[in-house]
């Protein structure tokens, strides 16, 4: 029992389908399991850039792609791969029925907040050890690499 210590259990195996994340939280932490391939993998939950769930994206091999601004990270190591995309292309249409004084004050608002952020930094996510046993899925959440 002793190998087990530090190790909590998070899930089931049958609830993280191959392909599929799942948020949860333990020990104060929010965590994002991943399972590639019938791999398992458990990084932290939360995009550095603007705070979005991880587990809310999209799950490309061993790629999870951040559902706010396509910010990249390699769920086996917690690496960022790609910054956030901070795109203001069809703000124009958007805005294309409103009188001219409200879209120019909406235009520079937007401008603002793009500009501020281009600041946040987005760093590389933390990666946790993780384990089967049976059905049940064990996380260690003491030390994340």
């Amino acid at each position: 029992m002793g190998e087990t210590m530090n190790f909590v259990k998070v899930a089931k195996v049958s609830e993280v389908p191959a392909g599929t994340m799942k948020h949860v939280e333990a020990g104060g932490k929010e965590l994002c399991i991943v399972n590639a391939g019938g791999r398992f993998s458990v990084i932290g939950d939360r995009c550095g850039h603007e705070n979005a769930r991880l587990s809310k994206g999209t799950l490309t091999g061993t790629i999870v792609t951040c559902p706010m601004h396509s910010s990249k990270f390699d769920v086996t190591t917690g690496k960022k791969l790609s910054d956030p995309i901070l795109e203001m292309g069809g703000l124009g249409g958007m805005l294309s029925g409103c009188p001219g004084n409200v879209k120019k004050a909406m235009t520079q608002m937007f401008q603002g907040i793009a500009e501020n952020q281009r600041l946040i930094r987005t760093y590389d996510q933390p990666v946790y050890e993780v384990k089967a046993d049976g059905n049940d899925l064990l996380v260690n959440l003491e030390g994340a690499k």
